[in-house]
């Protein structure tokens, strides 16, 4: 039933997948939906009035950088310019350029608003016109002033174009003595237009002496100065977190005993935690100060690429932790259950930081993820009809863990594989033989299987036939069946409520004695040694009455024997056998001397045994 159940859910979800290609794939025929209505291009959404009033117009989105950039509102000034065209690792450097075209706009070449024109046709318009428009625009920075353009996006909204951002760097470069004699100029003459807060980054260049601003070996010698602080910080920082983690350990684990799996998962946790933290400290440090964009992109995305791995082993070994935790409160309460489910949690969360690293990293170096997830609800049907036996196994772990037919260290019997259960996983079930081997049992098995949980036994029998000899005297075999009886009584693992201990059948060599009874214990080696001491006790107590146990024999006769006159001869066969039945059984019982259900009575009291103390 339950393998029908999930055919018919994987049925269901391959229809779904086929539901969603299709209509992903689906084009209007012309013919159909009207060849006007399918032609008609879509309209672009509608554009927030707010929007419109900043960057609607070339004038509008001058006056709004300007006023953003006064306001130290970067958010808003970035929102003016166009970052489309540069990778993820080129946009640290933002709110760097946000200033920087500032000072081109603002403090070298004093643009107005009002000299931006307000309409246009144009799609490309240059700030600065002609290259006269500015306040201060020479006729030998003319063209440069040219390279400050706006354009207008498909939103309808105006930004500086991606040829201006581009061209930012060399500008201020180029114009940096001109931007710091204006500066100066305006401070001396007390200017009272606000000015924006620099960035942290240009605030530290500006701080810098010359000389250690000039290239040397690529890149000026303050940002090498910067890069190898930076480095030796994140060592530091490395080595200050597996401090603080040590003393944690000291002060938490290294006194407990019966901890001592739990800290060791603890200490295998320092390395990659310290060195998440040494990614974090470089991610950010690389925001603190200047670097040209390409050896910025280089080194960001080998940090990023660093950190995400350290940070998926630091998650590892945290999972780790936390389950071994969880394992040993388990135990500690008596549950085994918890053995079962919490390392599939574990590989599931595992599972989990895998993908989400993977998806981080493809974000982090602009990978085409979409269209990859995209393409998987094609593949997914091909992989879907690939792992059909892996999805039942997932399935049929799901299955194990909702019927809970055993537990981890349960003794099992299933498809003809018989021992202790020593590990569950997704796909399959770990299972030890007695004979110390290794079974590897599918999951998908399990949902049909026939699994007889021995461990799950409340009482375990023992059942045995104690066969004596022909010549044992019916009152010997009375006192030895009630012995053995007292014995059950009397043994700590016996159930006292329910045994049985009778002459039961008459064997070809021997008078057989049928002991059934259960033993209250929930471990194997423990019934393995209360059967030793009942069964040796047993033997003593035959020793004790004189009672021989028999073994197979044949009694082979030589001679004719003459018959013996029986009591009673002289009458009918069958009168002297009933009366000799009738004398051994007693008087008829009346209907209300019946006997009723067997009793099971406690051991009885012997005051010169009970009084002694047994010697261990």
């Amino acid at each position: 039933m339950a393998r029908k159940i999930l055919r018919i859910l994987l049925g269901c979800w391959l229809m779904g997948q086929l539901a969603l290609v299709a209509s992903a794939q689906t084009v209007p025929i012309p013919e159909v939906t009207g060849g006007a209505a399918a032609e008609k291009p879509a309209e672009p959404p509608p554009i927030d009035p707010k929007l419109l009033l900043r960057q609607g117009t070339p004038r509008a989105t001058v006056k709004t950088f300007l006023e953003a950039c006064q306001e130290n509102d970067f958010d808003t000034a970035i929102q003016c310019m166009d970052f489309s065209e540069r990778p993820e690792s080129q946009k640290l450097s933002q709110r760097d350029l946000a200033y920087q075209l500032f000072q081109l706009l603002s403090t070298l070449w004093s643009i107005k608003p009002e000299d931006v024109p307000e309409k246009t046709e144009e799609i490309e318009v240059p700030v600065f016109g002609d290259g006269t428009t500015g306040r201060y625009v020479r006729e030998d920075e003319r063209d440069d002033a040219k390279q400050i353009t706006l354009t207008k996006g498909s939103d309808g909204l105006w930004r500086f174009s991606t040829k201006t951002v581009d061209a930012i760097n060399k500008l201020v470069t180029k114009y940096a003595s001109e931007i710091t004699s204006r500066e100066q100029e305006e401070k001396q003459s007390g200017d009272a237009t606000p000015k924006p807060r620099p960035t942290f980054a240009l605030w530290l260049e500006s701080q810098v002496p010359p000389f250690y601003r000039q290239d040397h070996f690529l890149i000026p010698t303050y940002q090498w100065i910067c890069l190898l602080l930076l480095i030796v910080t994140g060592y530091a920082v490395d080595v200050m977190t597996k401090w603080l983690l040590h003393l944690i350990y000291l002060f938490r684990f290294s006194r407990t005993a019966s901890d001592e799996e739990l800290s060791e998962a603890f200490k295998k946790a320092w390395q990659p935690i310290g060195l998440t933290a040494m990614a974090v400290v470089w991610y950010w440090g690389l925001y603190l100060f200047r670097l040209p964009d390409l050896f910025r992109a280089i080194l960001f995305y080998g940090v990023q690429f660093f950190g995400i791995v350290t940070a998926i082993w630091a998650f590892f070994r945290i999972i780790d932790l936390l389950i071994i935790h969880l394992i040993n409160a388990a135990a500690r309460r008596g549950k085994k259950y918890d053995d079962l489910l919490l390392p599939l949690l574990g590989k599931s969360l595992k599972t989990f930081a895998v993908c989400v690293g993977v998806l981080v990293l493809a974000e982090s170096f602009d990978l085409p993820i979409v269209g990859l997830l995209g393409s998987l609800g094609i593949g997914g049907i091909a992989i879907a009809l690939a792992a059909k036996d892996t999805l039942s196994n997932i399935f049929g772990s799901l299955t194990v863990m909702i019927d809970r037919p055993f537990e981890i260290g349960d003794w099992i019997l299933t498809e003809g594989v018989e021992g202790t259960v020593e590990k569950m996983g997704l796909r399959s079930t770990k299972i030890r033989t007695f004979n110390n081997s290794l079974m590897t049992v599918p999951n998908s098995l399990l949902i049909t299987a026939k699994v007889d949980n021995m461990g799950r036994r409340q009482f375990r029998r023992v059942k045995t036939v104690v066969g004596v000899q022909y010549d044992t005297t019916p009152e010997q075999i009375d006192a030895f069946c009630e012995g053995i009886r007292e014995l059950i009584r009397r043994q700590p693992y016996t159930r006292k409520d329910y045994y049985q201990v009778f002459l039961n059948e008459f064997n070809n060599s021997s008078l057989d004695i049928l002991v059934n009874l259960y033993l209250d214990c929930n471990d194997w080696s423990v019934e393995l040694r209360e059967r030793h001491r009942l069964f040796v006790d047993i033997v003593r107590l035959a020793k004790r009455l004189g009672v021989q146990f028999a073994f197979p024999t044949q009694t082979i006769h030589l001679y004719q024997e003459e018959a013996t006159p029986f009591p009673g001869a002289e009458e009918l066969p069958e009168e002297s056998g009933r009366r000799a039945a009738a004398e051994i059984a007693g008087p008829l019982p009346m209907p209300n001397e019946r006997r009723g259900l067997v009793d099971f009575p406690g051991p009885h009291p012997y005051e010169d045994i009970d009084t002694r103390r047994r010697k261990k």
